[in-house]
């Protein structure tokens, strides 16, 4: 180490992590840990309380590697991490997992600890020496395959998908400010800040992004397949967003309906708006939970290893969620407000309820790819709905089962009939922030999205009048958004995923 260099160790609990040397500690006596777990600690540790996804992780441990299975090979090396931390998923001290999304280091730092900024800053030099070799491949990679690594670094690819990202942002600026249709409205954004200046604030946000997902969807954000850029049905989208009298006299209400006592993520509303289902930790490992719609009366629904993504049965009776099951992931279903206890229903994830209650959405990669699938709630009987791509389907009240066509952010959203056909995509303005932040109501599609300033906004998307409604500008970027059936109200997490908020008076 040079004499000016700042230090690496950081110490937590009995722990001590020299990541100068790569070696950790307890009590002063060496623990056999090296390579990837090692990597994963450093990672976690450089962003403490925070969330860091499984695919900054995938391309932090394999970059420049298309073909590997590292789904499992994460896991096997949060496993070791923990076993050498002496920590369990059940009931985690330092590493605890968000389901389906990644980790958090939860474990207390000690007070003379280098500051984070200097951990992720020597993190990132450490990760220079990827060979040239890994960087050609990853140039070689389609849009649609995920910027995974081989070696022990990344900083070279996501310098350089940073400053693509950044350019593309301002060309998309400048392409939309020059060609718009001389009906639309200036957006919320738009009026606080010149063009230059919103697409200038792009620069750093872009970079961000790239560094931590999966590159070649931001890169995309409102590109489209060959073939599939404007279909019919959105060919004349705009954007109607509010000026500023009409947003004084749109009066939205927020409150705080959910907060403390651990993580509370993932919220959504009873079919009579009466009550919410959302995802919490304040107990343990997380689990189901169902309140009033205010807030009050908490009581936990699921007794699973884990759960996660509950979605509510039309009629009020059941919530249908994903949780860990004989080494893979289920669909479970819980009757609410009796004692017996969920059931496995069908191995996958991502589960939603058809409006009629008669089947239940789910996706899978049993073809190798992710789709979305169906399975009857009588029968059992499984149908394959997408057949190239689909994540997180919801079927809204027009007739369609809408779906992310992946798991990455700003996912472009598609849509197919309820009784089957050809899928339709190409809503340019309908980009969500993740799979999880939109949700159908009779007067469109409610959804967060990602603004060029690194701020998040409330949408509303109308298919019928291929319209984009600008709501609310939001404190917090959530995951996870919910909307009540109308349309009125919306429920979303903070970034934190510690409360969770109500947005009322939409329309």
């Amino acid at each position: 180490m040079k004499a000016n260099e700042p230090s690496r160790t950081v110490r937590f609990g009995p722990y001590e992590a020299d990541f100068h040397t790569q070696e950790l500690r307890k009590h002063g006596v060496r623990i056999k840990l090296a390579g990837q777990p090692l990597q994963v600690l450093e990672f976690l540790l450089a962003r403490p309380g925070q969330l860091v996804t499984r695919v900054e992780l995938e391309r932090l441990l394999w970059p420049g590697q298309v073909f590997v299975d590292s789904n499992h090979g994460l896991n096997a090396a949060v496993n070791k991490l923990r076993d050498a931390l002496s920590d369990s998923a059940a009931e985690p001290k330092y590493i605890e997992t968000l389901p389906r999304r990644g980790y958090r280091f939860i474990g207390p730092l000690e007070a003379d600890n280098p500051q984070p900024g200097v951990i992720a800053g020597n993190l990132l030099t450490s990760l220079e020496a990827a060979p040239q070799q890994a960087e050609d491949e990853t140039k070689k990679m389609s849009p649609e395959t995920p910027a995974v690594d081989t070696s022990q670094g990344s900083a070279r690819h996501w310098m350089i998908f940073s400053s693509a990202a950044a350019l593309f942002f301002c060309l998309i600026g400048f392409l939309v400010f020059a060609g718009r249709p001389s009906n639309r409205v200036e957006s919320l954004e738009q009026q606080r800040k010149s063009a230059d200046e919103k697409f200038t604030a792009a620069g750093p946000v872009a970079s961000q992004r790239i560094s931590s997902e999966k590159p070649a969807k931001v890169l995309g954000l409102h590109s489209l397949p060959a073939g599939n850029l404007l279909t019919p049905d959105n060919r004349n989208e705009e954007r109607i967003a509010l000026d500023g009298a009409a947003a004084l006299q749109h009066a939205l209400t927020t409150r705080k309906v959910i907060w403390g006592d651990g993580g509370n993520a993932a919220p959504q509303f009873s079919p009579d708006g009466k009550r919410i289902a959302f995802m919490s930790n304040r107990k343990g490992p997380w689990q189901i939970w169902v309140s009033e719609v205010d807030g009050s009366r908490p009581r936990q629904v699921s007794f699973t290893e884990s759960a996660g993504t509950p979605r509510w049965s039309p009629d009020g009776t059941s919530i249908a969620f994903d949780a860990p099951f004989d080494d893979t992931t289920w669909i479970f279903v819980v009757r609410v407000g009796q004692s017996e206890r969920a059931k496995p229903i069908v191995e996958g994830l991502v589960p939603s309820f058809s409006r009629d209650g008669k089947w239940i959405y789910f996706s899978s990669e049993r073809t190798g790819e992710w789709e979305v699938w169906k399975t009857s709630v009588g029968n059992g009987s499984q149908v394959q709905v997408t057949f190239s791509g689909g994540f997180a389907a919801l079927e809204s009240t027009d007739g369609y089962v809408y779906y992310s066509k992946s798991r990455y952010p700003q996912p472009e959203i598609c849509r197919v009939r309820i009784r089957g056909g050809d899928e339709s995509c190409g809503f340019q303005h309908l980009r969500p922030r993740t799979w999880a932040s939109w949700a159908p109501t009779r007067e469109g599609i409610v959804f967060a999205e990602d603004l060029p300033d690194g701020k998040a906004g409330l949408s509303l998307y109308d298919p019928a009048r291929r319209q984009v409604h600008d709501l609310a500008l939001l404190q917090s970027a959530p995951f996870w958004v919910g909307a009540s059936i109308d349309g009125k109200r919306a429920i979303m997490n903070d970034a934190a995923e510690r409360q969770i908020s109500m947005v009322e008076n939409l329309h």
